[in-house]
């Protein structure tokens, strides 16, 4: 039996929501708009940065149409890319039990809906890609979570084989809780350093609060020990 483990990025690896927030205030600002607080744009997380620029704009009373949209998209992730992700960092202890879970066999892949290329860059300059078998971003498939597709997509590129093998999606919201339900592998909820309460209402298989606990999560749920 193989074991394979996927993670979303931004609130579940790293906290990126600095660097996200002087790329998205810069293109407000180009636009004449007023700047958002951090808090505004954590709540805007989870569904790729389009959807992350339509809800800015909207914030400030700004509906473009979609192909401006498109426009402003990638003008938006230009400037995130020029932020040379200065002020990302991972979570507290996510690198060792990463490693500890590449030590114990486990096959971890990255699913999550920022584009591919980004994600590449932060974990390469975290120092922590070459753990990942592989990095799959929102523009990597046709679908993005909550589609099951996407994590289908991930497993099928890792050569899982869901009559003999185990699977978990880990996230921070209800986007990858419900991805994995939807592809029929379990589901790990996060919330670090924020309240727990989105968390616990996303109805995953468990709840992790700090990633020392990820490892006993694993196994209350799968039954394998991590060791």
């Amino acid at each position: 039996m193989a074991k394979f483990i996927m993670f979303d990025l931004d609130g579940t690896l790293i906290d990126g929501v600095d660097d996200l927030l002087v790329a998205m205030n810069g293109l407000l600002d180009a636009h004449g708009l007023d700047a958002l607080g951090r808090h505004d744009l954590e709540a805007m997380l989870g569904d790729g940065t389009w959807m992350l620029t339509k809800r800015a704009f909207a914030a400030r009373g700004q509906t473009p149409d979609d192909a401006t949209l498109d426009e402003l998209n990638i003008d938006f992730n230009n400037r995130y890319v020029e932020t040379d992700y200065a002020y990302t960092r991972l979570y507290e202890n996510a690198e060792t039990v990463l490693r500890q879970l590449k030590a114990d066999g486990w096959t971890i892949a990255l699913a999550s809906n920022k584009p591919e290329g980004p994600c590449k860059a932060i974990l390469t300059k975290l120092g922590v890609a070459d753990l990942f078998t592989v990095i799959a971003g929102g523009n990597s498939f046709e679908v993005k979570k909550p589609d099951g597709r996407f994590l289908e997509f991930v497993l099928g590129k890792l050569g899982f084989d869901r009559s003999a093998d185990t699977a978990i999606m880990v996230g921070d919201h209800a986007n990858d809780v419900n991805a994995a339900r939807a592809a029929d592998i379990h589901a790990i909820a996060v919330a670090f350093e924020v309240d727990a309460t989105r968390a616990n209402s996303l109805g995953a298989d468990a709840v992790v609060t700090a990633y020392e606990n990820l490892p006993s999560a694993i196994t209350s749920i799968t039954g394998l020990k991590v060791a």
